[in-house]
């Protein structure tokens, strides 16, 4: 009978620390797996290796759309928009379209391709474009730009009936080339 419960007690010391390794096992292998097995380095706040950018992105800031007029309501433009698509290689692709209610003296837009520094939006390069007694003005330009950076593009588009002027500013989305 003593036998039997030295036995018994045996195997409980031994199934106690077993028990013991066991559950610390199953605790640790989840932090196990989570860790690498090779160095790790710091992501840099300006180099970005996954997405291939120079800088940290821009701030999401939402489109900025905003009519002038020295009239109460905007009398003159009801559409200005712009865009930046990729073109082939580096160039970066602008449109700028701007129309009015009616036919105006003069239609003019002012353009900048804008380049995101990682702080500020400095601009990279600018254009313009105008036209007399029309109610439609639409402008390009193809830009050569430089790899690793976010761009947008800023437009004025100006509309004058030769009694009063309006004006609207666009923002376009930011693009990483």
């Amino acid at each position: 009978m003593m036998m039997t419960n030295a036995r018994r007690w045996d195997k409980k010391i031994i199934r106690t620390p077993l028990l013991k390794i066991a559950v610390v096992l199953v605790l640790a292998t989840p932090i196990l797996l989570v860790l690498p097995t090779s160095l790790s380095a710091a992501a840099s706040p300006i180099m970005n290796v996954t997405s291939g950018a120079r800088t940290a992105p821009p701030p999401l800031e939402p489109h900025r759309h905003s009519l002038q007029s020295k009239a109460a309501q905007p009398v003159h433009i009801y559409q200005a928009t712009n865009s930046l698509t990729r073109g082939e290689g580096l160039h970066a692709i602008v449109k700028t379209t701007t129309m009015t209610y009616k036919e105006m003296k003069k239609l003019s837009v002012n353009y900048r391709l804008e380049r995101w520094t990682g702080t500020a939006w400095v601009t990279f390069i600018g254009s313009s474009s105008t036209d007399t007694k029309t109610n439609v003005l639409r402008s390009s330009s193809d830009w050569e730009v430089i790899t690793g950076y976010y761009y947008r593009v800023v437009s004025i588009h100006t509309a004058n009936d030769g009694t009063t002027s309006g004006q609207s500013i666009q923002t376009s989305p930011s693009v990483l080339f």
